[in-house]
């Protein structure tokens, strides 16, 4: 019988396999390493995206910044003009009051009483003047408070005394000014 020695082509065999499978996990290697390359560039491109989307959105919301600070710098000048606005009307509206005073005043007065003074207050009007009667005095107070213009007369003294022409009472009040709005509007009325 012929002996045929198959252990060279059994090597051979082996190294083949180990070419083929060498060959297939390097290319599987190359597989991945190409896949993983490829996720990376997907990966760094999304960032890039990502980050583009933030600074768009920071920039946005600099601008929003920047307009809410105007409208806060328009909303602050509204509100002083309005303030200006409304002391303009308050002095425009009030610019007559001390003649409707004087006006509403020479009415109320009798004939029997005379002012010495009159001087304003927060709350009105103080009144110093002379009358020959209490009842000068009472009548006085009466009109202040039928006048359109003053409420809640108020005596606070009244001494008898002589002067030259006779008995004289020295009286003191104070009145109270009603609303300039409301005088106002009584006053158009009647």
């Amino acid at each position: 019988m012929i002996r045929i020695n198959l252990l060279p082509h059994r090597e051979q065999r082996r190294k083949l396999q180990l070419m083929r499978d060498g060959l297939g996990a390097g290319i599987f290697l190359l597989i991945v390493l190409g896949l993983l390359a490829a996720a990376y560039l997907h990966l760094q491109k999304v960032e890039k995206r990502h980050q583009a989307r933030v600074e768009y959105m920071e920039a946005a919301l600099a601008d929003i910044r920047n307009k809410l600070d105007e409208v806060d710098q328009l909303k602050e000048k509204r509100k002083d003009l309005m303030n200006k606005l409304e002391q303009i009307r308050k002095l425009q509206h009030g610019r007559d009051l001390s003649v409707r005073i004087f006006e509403n005043l020479g009415g109320a007065v009798p004939e029997d009483v005379s002012l010495d003074s009159v001087s304003q207050t927060d709350e009105g009007l103080q009144l110093e003047g002379a009358a020959r009667t209490n009842n000068d005095v009472s009548s006085f107070m009466r009109r202040l408070e039928a006048s359109a213009l003053f409420t809640e007369p108020d005596l606070e003294v009244i001494t008898g005394g002589n002067q030259d022409q006779g008995s004289v009472k020295s009286f003191k009040m104070g009145v109270k000014l009603v609303d300039p709005e409301d005088g106002e509007s009584d006053g158009d009325e009647g």
